[in-house]
Parts: structure tokens; sequence; C-alpha cells
């Protein structure tokens, strides 16, 4: 074998070795860019959900119900701190056998509309005997009309 041709083979191996090194860094960048692609659709779907949730929370009532003395007078206090609108809500004691409630409650429930940051005020009539702590279960409609329930424990 001449020189030019041993010289020509060095050249062709030398070529093959840099043509594999480059074909396997290019399929190790190809895996973890595919990789790259996948946690960011990964991402993207968690931040469009995260979105989703945001926007349907912004149309939802958050209720708090509490009980207050004011004077000697006791009062249950029902408040929408939410940013949505409740409709047809109703009030009710759950295994309450001396309820406080005095006629007040059927003329205010089921209230309406309750729309955000509202509140509705409903006589409690204790005595020494009331129990400490109440449990409530307030009902209500969405703004698209689906019923919906929440239940609370409030003490005096």
């Amino acid at each position: 074998m001449s020189n030019f041709e041993t010289l020509t083979l060095l050249v062709s191996l030398l070529a093959v070795i840099i043509s594999t090194i480059s074909l396997v860094r290019t399929r190790k960048l190809a895996k973890e860019q595919l990789e790259l692609e996948r946690v960011t659709a990964e991402l993207s779907r968690l931040q469009i959900q995260s979105l989703e949730e945001d926007r349907e929370s912004k149309t939802k009532p958050k209720f708090n119900v509490t009980l207050s003395k004011l004077g000697k007078s006791s009062f249950f206090y029902i408040s929408n701190t939410g940013e949505g609108t409740a409709y047809e809500v109703n009030f009710e004691l759950v295994d309450c056998e001396d309820s406080p409630l005095t006629s007040d409650l059927s003329e205010k429930f089921p209230h309406p509309e309750m729309k955000p940051n509202s509140r509705v005020k409903l006589i409690a009539a204790m005595h020494l005997g009331s129990p400490s702590k109440y449990q409530v279960k307030l009902s209500w409609k969405n703004s698209s009309g689906e019923n919906q329930s929440e239940t609370f424990w409030v003490t005096r």
C-alpha cells in the first residue's frame, strides 16, 4: 500500500470516528430535547389547569357563618365572601333539638340571591341551656344552576 493510500485510509477512518461521535452526541441531544419538550408540555398543561381553576373560583360564592352576641342579643351571620353570586340560599341547623332560631328564619330563607360581599343576619334566641356549638348546613345554587352545599360548625 502506498503512502497516499495509507493517508487516504487514515483520513477516512478519522472521518468515520468523527461521524460516529457526532451521531452519538446528536442522538443524546435529541433525547434531552424530547425530554425538555415533554416537561414543557406538562408545565403548560398545569398552567392551563391553574388558570381554569382561578377563573372558576372567581365565579364561586364562598360562605362564612358566625354566631355573634351583640348586647343581650345573639345573631347568626351568613356572609358571602367569594366573588360569585349564590341563588336560593337555604340555612339549616343540623341535629339541633333546641333550635334558637326564631320566625326570622322563615322570613329570610330561602334567600333569593347573595351577591359577593353580602350578608344576612338571623336572630338567635339563646338561653342558659342552649348548646355552645351548632352545626349549620348552607345549600345554594351557583350561577350555572348546580346545587351546592357546605357544612359549618359555629360556636358562641
